[in-house]
């Protein structure tokens, strides 16, 4: 089932402050997370915010799983 997440967030680490833009949807526990602009955030930057948000990168199994169930980040 999809559930509502709050956007936008903002989140300050060791680099700048960064706009992070939500999607409203999630998928299996999955949900996609951008900085300024699409695929502006590094592997670090990912992995801080998702820590600091309480979330977890997701696995390679859980982004499969949440494909299955209709997660799509084309627009």
């Amino acid at each position: 089932l999809n559930s509502l997440i709050p956007s936008p967030v903002h989140y300050l680490s060791l680099v700048p402050l960064i706009e992070v833009l939500k999607t409203i949807c999630c998928f299996a526990s999955v949900f996609h997370v951008e900085g300024t602009s699409r695929y502006s955030l590094t592997f670090q930057q990912a992995l801080e915010l998702c820590q600091s948000l309480g979330y977890k990168l997701a696995t390679h199994e859980q982004v499969n799983e949440a494909y299955k169930k209709d997660l799509r980040t084309c627009r």
